[in-house]
């Protein structure tokens, strides 16, 4: 995790926060769902606490979540960690049924990496034009909320149905501040006329108890909203980076139902990405066999994958039975859950284990290929040069990340592959076609001795091997895309 196993202070349970970070809100309403007790420490993030800064040392970012010394970060993992860790306390945020775990983890997604996004430029607009144009931008993200309401509640009050789940906690911890801008912008966001749906389960969420006991003062949020468009009006930065979203993982989609076919088991995919890479070796280390893969030309996107994913039009996409899951991490745990007794787990069964390996998961698809895909996508040899340096540190983090995943082992699963490494695994190939091209060697054995053997290891696996493309067919893949990119 992003902390060292340490930096717990002198109560079983802590949380470092700031109080008007929706990041943070989420957390203390799920620990309030759960009728945890807990320690709040605020943080100043302009005068950071060496507690935080031990804790978190990779993005040394609040929330934080410290649990007998252990410390979990990220909010949304946090959230599932607090639903595993007290799973006998209060009602559960996650459902029961894997297909509808994968669609909360979905919609939970969307919220941080989809909405918030959009949301952020009208919170950040301090004229009337720029309102006017963010709120217009905004407007097809709730859309596509309200139509997901409607689809996860099944007319009941909440997205988990009778009792506010992951979905609602991740979505309503934003509500205060959604309230506060369209007072200052003179905006209805969850407007009741266009979205009767999101209108009411809002005002059914903020009556909660625990959400009461958990969200900040509306007067006070909207007196620290004042104070930044104060300050951008005069051009200065913003003073604490409140609503960074702490969670920008690569996502594809989730469908509703009932986008199927004839197989029971069907992976819409294009061979060569290592997002469908990476469920093709979740499958195979799950010993999951007989499902039929569907190449999609995403130039001409089948109607079986609007169909299925009609909210980002993306693969892979898994459809079980008719039921379509959509975005890679999402699928990993899905497979893993839905096939538990079929293979090793890719997750451990230890809660803080499990939140450790969705930390770094997220990592991958968010710090490191974020720094990757640049490298990736030049076209020079001095472009290439250049950014090649830029995505180094994240794999010194990987290595380090090894060293304390693995535990001297050979994968970071341990001795057998787990989620990390099939997220992870996933790029391999795409490793080894840009090194061919570009004349690199990111895995230095040199440089990078533990990621290197890890490399071996995990190819050497039989059922990896076998459902990995060839490197000659991804180089293929990247010269054709570098040759239209030039012309």
């Amino acid at each position: 995790m992003a902390g060292g196993g340490g930096g717990g202070g002198g109560g079983e349970l802590q949380l470092l926060g700031t109080w008007s970070s929706p990041w943070v809100i989420r957390v203390r309403v799920a620990l309030e769902t759960k009728g945890l007790s807990y320690d709040y420490v605020e943080e100043d993030l302009s005068r950071k606490s060496d507690l935080l800064l031990k804790s978190n040392p990779l993005h040394k970012k609040v929330p934080v979540l410290i649990h007998g010394g252990q410390p979990v970060c990220e909010s949304l993992v946090i959230l599932e960690y607090v639903d595993e860790a007290w799973a006998g306390a209060g009602p559960p945020l996650l459902p029961a049924d894997p297909y509808d775990r994968a669609a909360a983890r979905f919609w939970a997604s969307y919220v941080n990496d989809t909405f918030f996004p959009s949301w952020k430029a009208l919170f950040r607009s301090t004229t009337t034009d720029q309102r006017a144009e963010a709120f217009k931008n905004v407007v097809p993200q709730v859309e596509t909320l309200e139509r997901a309401f409607r689809e996860c509640s099944k007319g009941k009050a909440f997205f988990a149905g009778d009792a506010a789940g992951l979905v609602d906690v991740a979505l309503g911890s934003h509500l205060v501040w959604i309230k506060v801008v369209d007072e200052v912008a003179g905006t209805n966001l969850f407007d009741e006329a266009k979205f009767p749906g999101l209108a009411a389960w809002a005002e059914r969420f903020l009556s909660l108890d625990a959400v009461k006991k958990a969200a900040p003062d509306a007067g006070e949020v909207l007196k620290q909203y004042e104070g930044f468009l104060a300050k951008w009006n005069e051009g200065a930065a913003t003073p604490q980076k409140i609503l960074n979203n702490d969670l920008r993982i690569h996502i594809s989609a989730m469908a509703g139902l009932g986008a199927g076919g004839a197989a029971e088991l069907r992976l819409l995919e294009e061979r060569v990405s290592p997002y469908c890479i990476r469920v093709k070796h979740a499958m195979a280390v799950k010993g999951v066999t007989g499902y039929e893969c569907v190449e999609e030309d995403l130039e001409h996107k089948s109607e079986l994958l609007l169909a299925s994913n009609p909210v980002h039009k993306k693969v892979p996409v898994l459809i079980h039975n008719g039921a379509p899951v959509c975005e890679s991490l999402v699928i990993v745990q899905y497979v893993d859950e839905v096939w538990a007794g079929a293979g090793p787990a890719l997750l451990p069964s230890d809660p803080y284990e499990r939140s450790r390996a969705r930390f770094w998961a997220s990592y991958i698809d968010d710090k490191f290929f974020s720094s990757y895909l640049p490298f990736f996508t030049a076209t020079t040899e001095e472009a290439r040069a250049e950014k090649f340096k830029d995505v180094i540190p994240q794999v010194e983090t990987l290595e380090e990340a090894f060293e304390e995943c693995s535990k001297g082992k050979h994968f970071f699963g341990g001795d057998r592959i787990g989620f990390v490494d099939v997220a992870l695994g996933g790029y391999l190939r795409l490793f080894k076609a840009l090194d061919e091209v570009a004349g690199t060697r990111l895995l230095d054995a040199a440089k990078f001795p533990r990621l290197a053997a890890w490399a071996e290891h995990y190819e050497a696996v039989d059922a990896i091997r076998g459902a990995s493309p060839a490197v000659a067919d991804v180089v293929a893949f990247y010269k054709k895309m570098q040759a239209a990119a030039s012309h």
